[in-house]
């Protein structure tokens, strides 16, 4: 890969010279949401698909046709009249939310806001040249401007003064951060008011400053460039946008948000059931198991080998009675032993050379370097039709999920010609349009069913086919574990919220008992928790969680726990960021835009709006000093309070990552599973975390966790709300849990609330519920009290009230503080 961004920065600077820009403005034609403006024989023209995002199309002929976009999913708003003033100097176009300048001489582009105010411009002599089949867009990048976003990379957060190569790249046993990986998403997020996602798949390189300090470039091998400028005062307003220009993230089903188990690879039945059996001996929680490589006997078969596998279907149905699902591995790859290459090779479904001939790579690595491979060429909709009719047999009835694997193209040569143009063109949306193809198949055989899809590459738009990727074979080190949270952080500033890793490492060296426990904590704030490596077989390296030595495996056992108990506020992030593109890890600068210190944070971030973790990435690391954002953070074990804006040195043993919680905080929290749907949930901790000077609410999401009812309003929303008031000299605490408002199919009628509240510095001097006194427990639990009871713990500080609720009634609780005595 470093040859590759060599060649391509070699490439744009010999092509420097030689690029021509846009000339003088000669006409322009509007008409309703589009505005046409030919500068000599080339032109641009703008369409408004909403009022604050408008496409820009540079045409070097006014006759040239732009391509359909893979990616967008959006049409112009024909509502939209684009007002357009001309002066001597230069034109300007309106509408309500934005407005572009077009400076006349030479041709140049400024994006302001509503009132006037700049947000991005071209440079002098102008932002759009062309060279040949090369496409350049050039902006001014000012002093205080900061770019986030494009895709996965382990590099700073923070982009400014950083080039690199957008194109998906398998990346192996990386030891040290990588700007060019897997996943690439050419749209770059901002701090400065605006978004800017340009639609072309060939190759691209990202400039940040590196040859001008004061413009920021996008450079493209082919294609003609077609741009969105999206107008969002914060990241979080980008996204929303951007999310609903390319496709929102469908929800996956709950189980999902559970624990993962995988390796490479299982062996065998034997194998796979000896997992399964001392997972649940050992009450580790878990939803589901990863069948790799070997659930088939050649890669490109898509189906099973009966003589590892014999009692597969009962195998996938025993599993499914634990509460197991079982997912399998597949590969856009077919050697030339699989029992499907001659069909495919016969049809003209494989990619193919100069000559029309399927193209064959040699000394491919699933048969020990013994045979010659191709690639199907998923460009070709007979092809994926043909693809997808293998899986359904394989797949059954219980097969619950897919890991598509290999999807970069991992090996995909130059020279391959596909069914949709040249490597260059397609390379980027391969994955995108295999995701396709499986949501699309998934959808044909189980209509009503979620789609499970974990996959190792994708490109802008994916996220709507339900790609959650992970980050490739990582090495099993510390600075592997350390790189994750900044690829973690810019998927998710990219539109692409459901990025994980491989929990523990995949290649290399061993993976130590407290990297493991250490990747585990992290995981256990992923999107997706999955425990996956090289296994035995390969290099002799476990990925079990209890592998690792008894201290080990119950820290994991607890972390695994934690995660089942959080799992109502895991899946309401889940249903935000379908709403909104939310991602579930965000920076901590979107706490406080204006902390410098806070601009390339990534050691620490926030999952959701009331937790701010920061997971230990050194060995041997038994403290951390963190860097607080503004507000007040209580630590999630010990409840100390501290204030932000400064440095918190925090104790972090190995059974402990450090944990805030944000002041105001309200957080469900589920009785402990063993698997995610094996009891529902009537009894509901809420962790709350007063805020003394605000009012505060949380609302919690549910529906049936299995079908895509939720997408036609089949789900409900349950508000909770505190707030601290003075009445008649008093102090009160109030506390709500509101009707829950929408219905779903198996929705519970009632149920347990068990309210835990943090910092009550004394017993409080009375406790009512609905109205009425509420009685203090002389046990110390009151979980499975019918009726209204308190316990208060002058130790801890914790105020404990445990109340049965109809959920088509609203609940109050009022606590009246004690006074302070004077």
């Amino acid at each position: 890969m470093t040859l590759r961004i060599i060649a391509l920065s070699v490439v744009c600077v010999m092509n420097a010279a030689a690029q021509s820009f846009l000339g003088n403005v000669t006409k322009h034609i509007a008409t309703g949401n589009t505005v046409v403006v030919i500068a000599d024989s080339s032109a641009i023209r703008m369409m408004w698909y909403t009022d604050d995002i408008v496409r820009v199309d540079f045409l070097p002929s006014p006759t040239t046709q732009i391509e359909s976009s893979f990616v967008v999913i959006q049409k112009p708003d024909n509502g939209i009249h684009a007002e357009v003033t001309e002066t001597d100097l230069a034109l300007l176009v309106k509408s309500s939310k934005m407005q572009v300048r077009i400076q006349k001489k030479p041709l140049r582009l400024f994006f302001l806001d509503s009132i006037g105010t700049v947000l991005l411009a071209e440079p002098q002599p102008g932002g759009l040249t062309l060279n040949k089949q090369f496409r350049t867009l050039r902006f001014v990048m000012d002093p205080d401007d900061h770019f986030y976003g494009t895709g996965e990379r382990g590099t700073a957060l923070e982009k400014r003064g950083q080039k690199f190569v957008s194109y998906n790249t398998q990346v192996g046993n990386y030891t040290v951060p990588l700007a060019t990986m897997n996943l690439n998403v050419p749209i770059v997020t901002t701090n400065s008011g605006y978004a800017v996602y340009v639609d072309n798949t060939y190759r691209g390189e990202f400039d940040f400053g590196t040859v001008d300090s004061s413009v920021y470039s996008y450079h493209v091998e082919g294609g003609e460039i077609s741009y969105y400028f999206i107008v969002g005062a914060t990241i979080p307003e980008q996204l929303e946008k951007y999310t609903w220009l390319t496709g929102r993230q469908p929800l996956p089903p709950r189980w999902a948000f559970g624990f993962i188990q995988s390796k490479n690879r299982y062996e065998n039945e034997k194998d796979a059931r000896l997992i399964v059996e001392t997972m649940r001996k050992k009450n580790i929680p878990c939803d589901g198991i990863v069948l790799d490589l070997k659930w088939f006997e050649h890669m490109g078969d898509i189906s099973w080998n009966e003589s590892l596998w014999p009692n597969h279907e009962m195998m996938v149905t025993d599993f499914l009675s634990q509460g197991i699902k079982t997912i399998l591995i597949t590969e856009p790859y077919i050697i030339q032993p699989s029992k499907n290459f001659q069909e495919a090779d016969m049809k003209g479904y494989l990619a193919k050379d100069s000559t029309g001939k399927t193209y064959l790579m040699e000394k491919w690595w699933s048969c020990n370097y013994g045979c010659n491979s191709s690639l199907l060429d998923i460009t070709n909709p007979d092809a994926q039709e043909w693809w997808w009719s293998r899986h359904p047999e394989a797949f059954g009835t219980h097969v619950a999920g897919i890991w598509t694997d290999l999807g970069e193209p991992e090996r995909h040569p130059e020279a391959m010609k596909h069914y949709l143009g040249t490597t260059l063109k397609i390379h980027n949306i391969y994955n995108l349009l295999w995701a396709k193809t499986i949501y699309d198949g998934f959808t044909r055989i189980r209509p009503n069913e979620r789609v499970f899809n974990v996959s190792r590459s994708g490109f802008a738009g994916a996220q709507r086919y339900g790609v959650m990727p992970w980050s490739g074979d990582v090495s099993r080190t510390f600075v592997g574990l350390e790189v994750q949270m900044p690829i973690l952080l810019g998927m998710g500033m990219s539109g692409i919220a459901y990025q994980n890793s491989d929990i523990g490492g995949y290649s290399r060296m061993p993976t130590t008992p407290e990297l493991y426990v250490r990747w585990m904590q992290f995981g256990t704030f992923c999107p997706i928790a999955r425990a996956h490596g090289a296994g035995e077989t390969v290099n002799g390296y476990p990925t079990e969680p209890w592998k690792f030595g008894a201290e080990a495996e119950k820290i994991n056992r607890e972390f695994i726990q934690l995660r089942y108990r959080l799992l109502p506020y895991i899946y309401t992030l889940a249903h935000y960021n379908y709403e909104t593109g939310m991602p579930f890890a965000r920076p901590l600068f979107w706490l406080d835009v204006n902390d410098e210190k806070l601009i390339n944070e990534s050691s620490s971030y926030m999952w959701g709006d009331a937790f701010l973790v920061s997971p230990v990435v050194t060995a041997g690391q038994k403290t951390k000093n963190i860097y607080l954002p503004k507000g007040t953070w209580i630590n999630y074990w010990t409840d100390e309070v501290s204030s932000g804006g400064k440095n918190v040195v925090v104790a972090a043993p190995l059974n402990r990552m450090p944990m805030f919680v944000k002041e105001g905080s309200i957080i469900p929290m589920a009785q402990l599973m063993n698997y995610t749907d094996e009891r529902p949930l009537d009894t509901l901790t809420l962790l709350v975390y007063p805020d003394m000077n605000n009012e505060v609410s949380y609302s919690l999401y549910e529906d049936d966790g299995k079908t895509r009812e939720y997408q036609s309003g089949k789900y409900s929303m349950t508000s909770f709300t505190q707030r601290v008031f003075t009445k008649d000299g008093e102090t009160i605490l109030y506390l709500t849990a509101g009707a829950s408002q929408g219905t779903f199919v198996n929705q519970l009628r009632e149920r347990n609330y068990i309210f835990e509240v943090h910092g009550i510095s004394k017993k409080p001097a009375q406790v009512q519920c609905n109205g009425k006194l509420v009685s203090e427990s002389s046990k110390r639990s009151t979980q499975h009290s019918n009726n209204p009871k308190f316990l208060y713990n002058g130790k801890t500080k914790k105020l404990i009230v445990s109340i049965h609720s109809s959920l088509t009634m609203e609940s109050s609780i009022a606590v009246t503080l004690a006074r302070d005595k004077k």
